[in-house]
């Protein structure tokens, strides 16, 4: 009779097991579906390869993301120095939240901006890839934005 309960809850453990390490399985899977790009190819190397771009599309391309690096990277500390002053809650700081608004406005404007630029490079059936990819890069929550996909 023990010999048999100690088989019972051997069954119930390793099915308990499995059905966690499936449902943890499937999380998983789902956040991925969400993330085009996690752990794979730097974005700029993923964009100007499903584009196809040449080597004058792509040395131009560069520049692009040389120069949107630099000015991001600016933009970005911006935003960290505006968090933390937001977040100081002996000394409120009423600005702070205006400040750190105005401030990932400026990253989105140069993210379109660098967007825009690199449209403009793009020749015939590239322009229709890149509208392809520029929607699945924006609801990817690698760019921050998850938004409803679109039956286009």
């Amino acid at each position: 009779m023990v010999n048999q309960r100690k088989k019972v809850w051997t069954w119930v453990f390793g099915i308990g097991l499995f059905i966690n390490v499936l449902a943890l399985g499937f999380f998983v899977f789902n956040e991925f579906q969400h993330r085009p790009f996690p752990g794979g190819p730097q974005l700029k190397n993923v964009i100007a390869d499903e584009l196809q771009f040449n080597e004058q599309q792509r040395t131009i391309y560069a520049g692009f993301v040389k120069n949107h690096q630099d000015q991001s990277a600016e933009i970005r500390n911006e935003i960290a120095n505006a968090k933390k002053a937001y977040y100081q809650f002996e000394h409120k700081n009423p600005q702070a939240l205006q400040q750190l608004t105005a401030t990932y406005g400026k990253l989105d404007s140069l993210n379109y901006a660098h967007f825009r630029d690199i449209r403009g490079l793009c020749k015939g059936p590239q322009i229709k890839a890149f509208d392809r990819l520029v929607e699945k890069i924006l609801t990817s929550s690698n760019f921050g934005f998850m938004g409803p996909k679109s039956n286009r």
